[in-house]
């Protein structure tokens, strides 16, 4: 897809709000554009839209707890989790089509350390929130790149990826565009292929086990990737949590949550 300004997208967008109504009036721009630029079509992406709002309705832990905000700065073991490096995802690490690449090391997920299913989700979904502000991974993508060297049962968890093919296929305005699996495990295998049957054929098709890092250097600069994985990049991940609670507290983050408002009782 080719790069579209707001300006462009204008007329759109502004169908895009009569055919929501009141459902997005306290909706920004910057968040109908992400829907908007997931599918430009003001019919698919009003229906995105809707399917968001019907989805946080049902799991209200994953951005509508009012004692658990998806805020790093509001929730102490959202913030613990995010910093134990499980997924990352760098502003400048793009793929070689464009897209914000996520890259996970599944052997940094503890689940014996008192982390539950739904804090590793609300991880996830955070990080995924954060890069969606990012007009290259709304416009073309994201890419999933996953190690999963050193894995082992403490580390994995079925509830995990069930939750998320919950969360975000039909009802998050986001593009797999494609996705790689370094050093898969056998058992990791035999639960991917289950999880699998959730995707639709098409999103199926996307994700690849690789068996080499040179594989993923196909699709992934080199010098663009972690050190670990023969590139240049050093993460601190703790430094970046810092600076995202630095934004959620002088309000310059745009987030999902806004795009849905639970009734209160």
């Amino acid at each position: 897809m080719s790069s579209t300004t707001p300006e462009e997208l204008l007329p759109a967008l502004r169908a895009l709000r009569d055919e929501l109504g009141p459902a997005a009036s306290s909706v920004s721009d910057a968040n109908l554009l992400k829907f908007l630029r997931w599918k430009p079509s003001v019919a698919r992406a009003s229906e995105r839209f809707r399917a968001h709002a019907k989805w946080r309705s049902e799991n209200p832990f994953a951005f509508d707890d009012p004692e658990r905000p998806l805020m790093a700065s509001g929730d102490a073991e959202l913030r613990r989790v995010l910093e134990s490096d499980v997924i990352i995802s760098p502003e400048d690490m793009v793929n070689k089509k464009g897209s914000s690449v996520l890259c996970g090391r599944l052997r940094n997920n503890d689940m014996s350390d008192g982390r539950t299913v739904e804090d590793v989700v609300r991880m996830i979904l955070y990080t995924m929130d954060r890069t969606l502000e990012r007009t290259h991974a709304q416009e073309h993508g994201i890419c999933l790149f996953y190690d999963m060297a050193g894995v082992t049962s403490k580390n994995l968890h079925i509830g995990i990826p069930k939750c998320l093919v919950s969360a975000i296929v039909g009802h998050f305005p986001i593009r797999i565009e494609s996705a790689y699996i370094l050093n898969a495990p056998f058992a990791f295998r035999g639960m991917f292929s289950v999880i699998s049957m959730l995707m639709p054929a098409k999103l199926r098709k996307r994700f690849h086990f690789v068996n080499s890092i040179e594989e993923v250097y196909e699709v992934i600069d080199k010098e663009t990737l972690l050190e670990e994985h023969g590139g240049k990049r050093v993460h601190d991940s703790a430094e970046w949590v810092a600076s995202q609670v630095a934004r959620e507290e002088n309000g310059s983050v745009c987030s999902l949550k806004e795009c849905f408002v639970a009734e209160t009782t």
